[in-house]
């Protein structure tokens, strides 16, 4: 981003906060607060900024994968989103801030690649990134990671709203059917969930370091997830559980790949 462009963002990011808080202002004076009213204020301002956020890294065309139109895997999506949240401080319920991410994987798509050819998994690719965009909010951050691998971080969303999430994305998963050589053929996807929660205090002391830790920890509780879904038989998705054994998980599962 050009540097006038960037100094004309920030002083739109400050007009647009003094609205906000003038809004605000003039409610009090009013005696015209409404809960319903300020909460929708300061989720608009939350919006805001994390739409800001994106569309950045968007103009960046790095930053997206060429096949699928997803945002490429980067490091510091975690504490994009963090930055963003402790703007919202004061409307965050049971003084956490709660996020949801979910990697999913399509079953079997080296099988699927080698039988048909890779111009038939990009089909697959596209029609999944397809599904994930159309039932997502203009938020969240949807990710191609590698490969047959997709990531989807839901920000301000407990493990209630990530079920809901992934329910509609199921139902649309689950009429993916092909004919590729004049074979009838099902694709199905599993995927893992892991929940973040950061206790409101942390978010009034940014640690960048920090939270890129956690962003690893989370996506190796969401990979984990995943493999007890492969495991467990495919099409379907785990819910991260800290006192499931995984390594026994993924060790059972490479046994069962390498005899197939």
């Amino acid at each position: 981003m050009a540097t006038d462009d960037r100094d004309r963002t920030e002083r739109e990011l400050g007009l647009f906060d003094l609205h906000v808080i003038n809004i605000m202002t003039h409610l009090y004076k009013s005696g015209a607060v409404e809960d319903d009213v300020m909460e929708t204020l300061r989720k608009l301002n939350f919006e805001y900024h994390s739409l800001l956020d994106k569309n950045n890294i968007l103009e960046e065309k790095v930053n997206i994968d060429w096949k699928t139109n997803l945002l490429k895997y980067r490091d510091d999506y975690l504490t994009m989103i963090i930055k963003s949240a402790s703007r919202i401080l004061d409307m965050i319920p049971n003084d956490k801030y709660t996020i949801s991410y979910i990697r999913f994987d399509i079953d079997n798509f080296s099988k699927l690649n080698n039988r048909f050819g890779h111009d038939k998994g990009d089909i697959v690719l596209i029609d999944l990134a397809s599904i994930l965009k159309t039932y997502s909010r203009p938020t969240d951050y949807i990710i191609r990671f590698g490969g047959e691998e997709f990531d989807v971080i839901l920000p301000s969303t407990d493990l209630k709203g990530a079920v809901t999430y992934l329910d509609k994305i199921y139902k649309n998963l689950r009429a993916l059917k092909y004919n590729f050589d004049n074979m009838d053929v099902r694709v199905t996807v599993s995927a893992g969930v892991a929940i973040f929660a950061m206790e409101f205090n942390r978010l009034k002391r940014i640690n960048t370091d920090a939270i890129k830790q956690e962003y690893l920890k989370l996506q190796k509780a969401a990979d984990d997830a995943l493999y007890d879904a492969k495991y467990s038989g495919k099409n379907q998705y785990k819910i991260f559980n800290d006192k499931v054994q995984y390594k026994d998980i993924r060790s059972k599962y490479a046994e069962i790949t390498e005899r197939g």
